[in-house]
């Protein structure tokens, strides 16, 4: 389906889209194991944080667990990929080594030799990386708001409807860029 130049200047992109997956997975992990071992892992009844704060902290994991859904949802939605397809394309932008902002000629023989379509997929990677990071970070902070909850009351148990919520987003995210190619190429 795709070119061998191609899936050689993806490869990169999408292990780092991958290890970014899982290294704020096993962050929400680490809070939820941390806590465990702070608050002895003992469901106590104590006093609660104090309404307000409390009520704050769900109001604003709420908000959070519906914009990272919704930031994700959109960027990976049919009409910012086809508005994203529409643009045009600088080639020699996209060959351009991040660290010293100097064209990379193997990568720009590699993207020549490619179909336009597929420089577009190679570009709206780098795209969705961007998508997929800054969902991934909003429903971390779910489960932090979670943590800081179970901090101030002392209640192990109250972390985890927040990690719940956060495990579901992060595995509903996981990066698929395959199922986005196919998506491009429907387009």
């Amino acid at each position: 389906m795709i070119s061998t130049n191609l899936k050689e200047l993806i490869r990169p992109v999408i292990l780092v889209q991958k290890i970014i997956w899982f290294i704020i997975v096993f962050s929400i992990l680490f809070y939820i194991v941390l806590l465990y071992f702070l608050l002895g892992g003992t469901m106590v009844n104590v006093a609660s944080a104090g309404y307000g704060l409390e009520g704050l902290i769900y109001i604003l994991s709420g908000a959070l667990a519906a914009g990272s859904a919704s930031y994700y949802s959109y960027s990976i939605s049919d009409r910012k990929l086809r508005k994203f397809v529409a643009q045009d394309l600088d080639i020699e932008q996209l060959a351009k080594d991040p660290r010293t902002s100097e064209v990379d000629d193997e990568k720009l023989d590699k993207l020549n030799s490619i179909p336009n379509v597929e420089a577009k997929i190679y570009s709206l990677m780098f795209e969705f990386q961007q998508s997929i990071t800054i969902s991934l970070l909003l429903s971390e902070l779910i489960v932090i708001f979670g943590s800081t909850l179970s901090f101030l009351t002392g209640d192990f148990s109250r972390i985890v409807p927040f990690a719940i919520v956060s495990v579901i987003l992060c595995i509903w995210m996981f990066p698929k860029p395959q199922s986005l190619i196919k998506r491009i190429y429907k387009l």
